[in-house]
């Protein structure tokens, strides 16, 4: 008998489901793959401010430079990130998030390598420069690719992990730069990122998918680039040479004028432009500009700790740099600990609690910290530092998931850009304010590379003042998570 009936062969349903099983999984290695390249390359973006910062008495003997082009060696990359990084969330808008990143990696990548064979010190910060912009590039996309990857449910964890490492990357910075610097010569604090650099585009080309859809015919605010760069600019050096020139004088007053003048015509142009750079609507959302203004202060207060409290363990007490960067191991681990537990506690109670009281034990360590001496030891600054890492890593990650969860999927390149430009600018601010209040103190205090006594107790009482002023900005921000912090109905915290 002919029997043209087809045969249905029985499915077991658990075989029928492996290849979903596999797929779902695959997303997943995807998702972590993906964390892992943007978390190690935001890591070296950071690290490359705070590692040069224990080699600068060798580049300055190598390369001749004096004081002033030795600070612009550190200052002209963060200047550089802050300037672009809002012109990069446009381009990452028009050109799709993935090409903007891996351009961004490249740039970096290459200018590192052209910053380690330097033959100058013009060269040298002209090669810091195009890294800055490389970093620029990066900076917004990676975060925004996180939020965009991740759902909601390991969201917070995911960004916790970013923050905690990012933040920790600041006080690795030194003990890194020593190693390097020790074993192989400065120039390979630059050109480790080569290899590292190389191996995480090939990653990222692999295993980076374009999930937000290009917009070719987005115009570039230009004009707004332009201003908002010439203002932060015009800030930091009226920050930093305020002492020299003096504070009422012609050129500092101009100096800070034309900032403010500069922030009130971006405002206005921003307002008024179809497509602008900073989208002011966003702050609308009071946890979204309250997050902006917590990673503002908190880097502001953070990284001025790092850079400074590097320098006051090798320009005071005396220590070697390898030994001023294990100093701050009990910091910098403690952040990376704390981070992820705190954006998946933020995640279930919301991040008001966590925050406040985040900025209250960072005050309490930096009283703490501000009553060192001349004669002080690491042994005795340790129970501090592990409280300000406490406290750093109960707020990092908190305030960067409630950022990102203000808005929906298609605001994420938005928050981003916006989020990154106020931890930059409190990056670069912080440093700026931290080391005019230090000139001010007398000649010698801000970088204390001579042994004179009276230079390191001028430093001493200058770090002092500065931690106590930081130590009343922790607490101001405190009482701003109190009040702008609390969940509202049409976002939860972490997003969708």
């Amino acid at each position: 008998m002919d029997n043209t009936t087809p045969r249905v062969t029985h499915v077991p349903p658990e075989r029928a489901t492996r290849p979903a099983r596999a797929e779902v999984m695959d997303r997943a290695s995807r998702r972590w793959l993906t964390l892992a390249g943007l978390t190690v390359v935001t890591f070296l973006l950071l690290l490359d401010d705070t590692a040069v910062a224990v080699a600068q008495p060798t580049i300055q003997r190598r390369l001749g430079l004096n004081l002033e082009g030795l600070q612009w060696v550190v200052n002209v990359y963060t200047l550089t990130i802050a300037a672009f990084i809002l012109l990069a969330g446009q381009l990452a808008d028009r050109f799709g998030r993935r090409r903007v990143y891996l351009t961004g990696l490249a740039v970096f990548t290459l200018s590192s390598l052209g910053a380690g064979l330097a033959s100058s010190g013009a060269l040298l910060i002209a090669m810091r420069a195009v890294q800055g912009f490389g970093a620029a590039l990066v900076t917004p996309t990676a975060l925004a690719i996180i939020a965009d990857v991740f759902p909601r449910s390991q969201r917070a964890t995911a960004l916790g992990i970013w923050a905690g490492v990012s933040a920790s990357a600041l006080g690795l910075g030194p003990l890194v730069g020593a190693i390097i610097n020790d074993s192989l010569g400065w120039r390979w604090i630059f050109l480790i990122n080569t290899p590292v650099g190389v191996g995480v585009w090939l990653l990222a080309r692999v295993v980076l998918r374009e999930d937000h859809a290009p917009r070719p015919s987005l115009r570039l605010d230009a004009v707004g680039a332009v201003i908002s760069g010439a203002g932060l600019l015009a800030l930091v050096l009226g920050l930093t040479q305020a002492n020299s020139a003096g504070w009422v004088s012609l050129r500092t007053v101009a100096l800070f004028v034309g900032a403010g003048l500069c922030l009130a015509l971006f405002i206005r142009h921003e307002r008024l432009t179809a497509e602008p750079l900073l989208q002011l609507s966003l702050f609308k959302d009071r946890a979204f500009a309250g997050a902006n203004i917590q990673i503002l202060l908190a880097t502001s207060v953070m990284c001025s700790l790092f850079f400074f409290l590097a320098l006051y363990l090798q320009t005071v007490l005396n220590y070697s740099a390898l030994e001023a960067g294990s100093g701050l191991l009990p910091l910098t681990v403690t952040i990376v600990v704390v981070g992820p537990f705190a954006g998946r506690l933020a995640d279930r109670i919301g991040p008001r609690i966590p925050v406040s009281i985040g900025m209250l034990l960072l005050a309490g360590a930096l009283l703490g910290l501000s009553d060192l001496r001349v004669d002080s030891s690491i042994s005795s600054l340790v129970p501090w530092l592990t409280l300000a890492g406490l406290a750093i890593g109960m707020v990092t990650a908190p305030t960067t998931a409630t950022a990102m969860g203000s808005t929906d999927t298609e605001g994420h390149g938005s928050a981003a850009v916006v989020f990154s430009t106020f931890q930059t600018t409190g990056l670069t601010l912080g440093i700026a304010i931290m080391g005019a209040i230090l000139a001010s103190f007398g000649p010698g205090a801000a970088f204390a590379r001579t042994i004179s006594d009276a230079h390191h107790q001028a430093f001493v009482r200058g770090f002092s003042t500065a931690l106590t002023l930081n130590a009343v900005i922790a607490l101001l921000a405190a009482i701003i998570a109190l009040v702008m912090l609390r969940p509202t109905r049409r976002h939860s915290f972490g997003g969708q």
